[in-house]
């Protein structure tokens, strides 16, 4: 049996840079990977942000409520201009959430979300975002 040999897309190599620089807080990266006509609509909430500030702000939300937070991606799969990732993020809440239906006052517990997001990558930016949250088993 011969090993199969499997190659990572360029859009898949795509968004594992852009969780790098979720993790390492690089507003920068961040924007600089969504086009200004993305869209990313919230699955039930309906939110829907917009650009690359819609991309930072949702970034900055998340980390100055959790500092510590981190994403591991669990799997990553692309056809064509879709990229579908799977991941696990994970923080401690010391600060407020500040979401679309109000303020989430600081915790101090540990948090964990099982999430997949399907984005619609043209030219190395995002063009479109559809993210899925789950709260983790307790």
């Amino acid at each position: 049996m011969f090993p199969v040999e499997v190659r990572m897309t360029d859009n898949e190599a795509f968004v594992r840079d852009l969780f790098r620089a979720w993790n390492e807080r690089d507003y920068d990266s961040i924007a600089g990977s969504v086009s200004q006509d993305c869209t990313l609509v919230e699955e039930g909430s309906g939110r829907t942000l917009k650009g690359p500030e819609g991309f930072t702000q949702l970034a900055r939300a998340m980390f100055d409520a959790m500092p510590d937070g981190t994403f591991t991606l669990d799997h990553l799969t692309s056809q064509g201009d879709t990229v579908v990732v799977e991941y696990t993020g994970s923080g401690t809440q010391t600060g407020d959430l500040v979401l679309h239906a109000g303020t989430v006052p600081a915790t101090g517990r540990e948090v964990t979300v099982h999430a997949c997001d399907i984005y619609e990558v043209e030219d190395n930016k995002i063009k479109g975002a559809v993210p899925i949250w789950t709260p983790a088993p307790s």
